[in-house]
């Protein structure tokens, strides 16, 4: 995994102002902004694993854009799907127990030991469905087939097969994720460019996974 270029190849485009900025100022509008990110990172990734020496989105792209970020979208969710019914059975929880009290004070204790007790449980939920979320988006990025994303069965070969490519690039999120938050520390004008910036880089890194994952045989099975 190159991490240098996946830095820096933004700017080997002329153009990646424009669509840095474009990007950057639909973030102010609710749920549009987040679909634009999806869709820029996979069309990043698809450009570069299919070879493109300049990977990033255009403007007059922006229709492709959206389509592919709501399928990205369509994909987290069902991979969230057990946390999000797990975290509704639990407020739901919290609410019954608040309703319960009637005019006397919430029992803080119990919704302390509660979230605490709801925390643990969720931990292991998240590290299963992270790298699993990242290989089902990285086998839309390759096929540009839903359904492919959607396959439990194929997610866990690619990861059996290459646990360590796998493994690196959701350590490298990681990474991405500090790097959009980086725009808070300036306020409006840094969010604008690290957040579309954190997500064209994120993009590459999935692209070179793809790349190397279907270009590099499978390790014998044991």
């Amino acid at each position: 995994m190159n991490l240098t270029r996946a830095f820096s190849f933004v700017f080997d485009d002329p153009d990646w102002w424009k669509i840095t900025l474009t990007i950057g100022l639909l973030q102010f509008i609710p749920f549009v902004g987040q679909i634009a990110l999806l869709g820029c990172t996979i069309m990043t990734a698809r450009s570069l694993a299919s070879g493109q020496e300049r990977p990033l989105p255009r403007l007059d792209q922006i229709g492709d854009i959206f389509r592919e970020g709501f399928s990205s979208l369509i994909i987290s969710v069902f991979y969230y799907l057990p946390i999000i019914i797990f975290s509704c059975f639990f407020f739901c929880l919290v609410g019954v127990i608040i309703a319960s009290s009637s005019n006397r004070e919430p029992p803080f204790g119990i919704l302390i030991g509660l979230l605490i007790c709801f925390s643990i449980m969720l931990l292991p939920f998240t590290l299963i469905t992270q790298p699993a979320l990242l290989i089902g988006i990285g086998r839309y990025v390759q096929t540009g087939s839903f359904s492919a994303a959607l396959q439990p069965g194929e997610i866990w070969q690619w990861f059996r097969n290459y646990p360590v490519e796998w493994l690196v690039l959701w350590l490298v999120s990681v990474l991405c994720y500090f790097v959009a938050s980086l725009g808070s520390i300036f306020f409006m004008i840094g969010i604008i460019f690290s957040v579309p910036y954190a997500a064209f880089v994120f993009g590459h890194l999935l692209g070179q996974t793809v790349r190397q994952v279907t270009t590099t045989p499978a390790p014998p099975s044991l």
